[in-house]
Parts: structure tokens; sequence; C-alpha cells
């Protein structure tokens, strides 16, 4: 009998350890994803959508002087790489590839060295998109040449091949499947081989995409506000209202936009709330790039020469480095 009760004791203590243990566990793992979330780096989705006037490697800044070239930025010293403005810069091991308007007007898309060295033409783009995406050895853009729609170019060989036809205003590749709207603001996806495509949405006038994890961000002319949708079409809602045009940029933490009435480049959280302004602007337009904790954005310029120049300016609003002109 007296055996017994210390049985069962001594499994009450065994279970009420285990208890114990398991919420130690789960306090530990949730203390672990709180860490990671307050100090991981931040991971910006929107500077495509925004031109890729900028792009990271590292400590290493790449950012378009604005209709003066690539310019590469380590610590204090800048070096120029290449004369002519850059969109949609991607870096892939020690190569840049970008979009760039040639001498004779055709929109190319071009390589260079991180050194600066090896400036290549890879092909000629018809296009009225000015980004693309690499993924795989291939370039993935918006032709409008002959049939209008997604293609990709091989980088090695410059072979072109048809991915999907359709009117397309703005598309997004990530995770390996495309996504994209068509001129009528309706959500689409599809494999980059060309397969399995599905209708996501034709419930709502979508523009401008930018996909954070399992949901799409876009801006809807509808409800003139900045929305979201998952993946699979479900669960859609309104982020903010005073998003209230194309030009925004969403990261893990943030959410960056430009408000046209104040003309003021804000940042809010990623539920729409503690709006609060950064820097005021003097143009009536901008793009929104965001690097290494330094928003690189567009303003007037103040040489009569082009209209846009490059600025930038830290993410609390503080001043970096200025841009000299």
């Amino acid at each position: 009998m007296e055996n017994k009760k210390k049985l069962k004791l001594n499994i009450r203590r065994i279970i009420v350890l285990s208890i114990i243990t398991i919420i130690l566990l789960l306090i530990l793992w949730g203390m672990g994803k709180l860490v990671l979330k307050l100090f991981s780096p931040e991971k910006v989705v929107g500077n495509y959508a925004n031109m890729g006037l900028a792009v990271e490697d590292g400590k290493t800044v790449y950012y378009n002087k604005y209709e003066r070239g690539i310019i590469k930025k380590e610590n204090k010293k800048e070096t120029q790489l290449t004369e002519k403005t850059a969109y949609s810069m991607t870096i892939i091991d020690d190569t840049i590839y970008y979009i760039t308007v040639s001498d004779s007007n055709t929109i190319d898309l071009n390589s260079v060295k991180t050194t600066g060295e090896d400036v290549k033409k890879i092909k000629t783009l018809y296009t009225a998109i000015s980004k693309f995406y690499i993924e795989n050895g291939y370039a993935y853009y918006v032709s409008n040449k002959d049939n209008i729609g997604i293609y990709k170019i091989s980088l090695e060989t410059g072979e072109e091949t048809t991915v999907t036809l359709s009117n397309i205003q703005d598309f997004v590749l990530d995770k390996n499947i495309i996504y994209f709207t068509d001129n009528v603001g309706y959500l689409y996806s599809i494999k980059i081989d060309g397969t399995d495509k599905k209708t996501i949405s034709t419930d709502y006038s979508i523009n401008n995409i930018q996909i954070l994890k399992n949901w799409i961000y876009f801006y809807d002319k509808n409800e003139n506000a900045l929305c979201r949708i998952k993946k699979n079409g479900s669960s859609k809602s309104t982020v903010a209202t005073f998003v209230n045009n194309e030009t925004y940029n969403i990261t893990n933490k943030q959410i960056y936009y430009f408000d046209e009435l104040s003309k003021q480049i804000c940042k809010c959280d990623l539920k729409g709330k503690k709006s609060k302004p950064i820097v005021s602007l003097e143009a009536t337009r901008t793009k929104i790039n965001i690097v290494n904790g330094v928003i690189y954005y567009l303003d007037n310029s103040k040489d009569d020469s082009q209209i846009y120049q490059i600025y930038r300016v830290k993410e609390n609003g503080k001043s970096a480095n200025s841009i000299d002109y």
C-alpha cells in the first residue's frame, strides 16, 4: 500500500515537472522569437516597386545617383561605377544587373562587376515596366514588343522564352512563383515555368503589389488605401487609409509611404498604426528605397538640367551624409 502511494506521488511529480519543463520551453521559444524579431536585419521587399534605385551587399551600398549612374558606397568612400541611370538594380555574387536607357533610347538590360569593370549589355528590352527579377540564371521581365506578357531571358545565352501572355500592369517573383496584375486590376499567380496559372482575386482594383511572407500588399484604387490579401486570395483587409497613393515600401518591421497631401515620407507599423513623418519633400512624386537603415529617395533637383535627384536620410529622420551633385 505504501509503495503504491509512493508510485502515485512520483508519477504526479513527473507530470508536474514535465508541465513546468514544457512551459519553460515555450517561454524560451517565445523569447527567442522576440529577440530575433527585435534584432534581425530589416528585410526590404519594396525597393523593386520603387524603381530599384538602391541595393546592398553586406555593408556595401550601391545606389543610383539619379541620372548620373551607379555609385558604390563603402563606409565613407564613394566610387562611381557607371554613368547612366540604373533601374531595378540586383546583385548576384559580384555582379550588378540593371536596366538603363542607352544613347539611342533603347531600354537595355546590362550588368557590371561590383568593381566597376566589365560593363555588358545583355539584351535590349521592349518594356513599359522598369523592373525585372533574376532566378536560376534567368531574368524575368514584361515585354510589349509583340504579344504583351511576362518573358524570361537566359543570362548565359540571351534566349527568350514566354512565361505567360497578358496585359501585365505589375508583377513580383516570390519563391519560384510570379504574382501579377492585369489592366483591370485582377490578381493572378503562375509558376516560373509557365504552368499552374491561378486567379487569386477579381474583386478589387489592385496596383503596385509587394509581398511579405504570406501576404500580398497592394494599393487599391477603388478604396484609395493600402490593403493586403493572402496569397490564396483570402483575408483581404485594409491596412491604412492614409496611404493614398502607390508610393510605399514594405519591410518586415515598418511600412514607409509618401503622404501626397503633406509632401512627406512617413512610416507606420505593419498594422497601419503609429504613423509619423520622417522627411519633408518639395516634389509631388517620389520613390522610396531603403538600405542599411538609410532611405534613398527622389526630390526636386537643384540642377536645372534634370527634374529629380537622389537624396538620403536615416530612417529615424536624422540626417545622413548628404549626396553632392
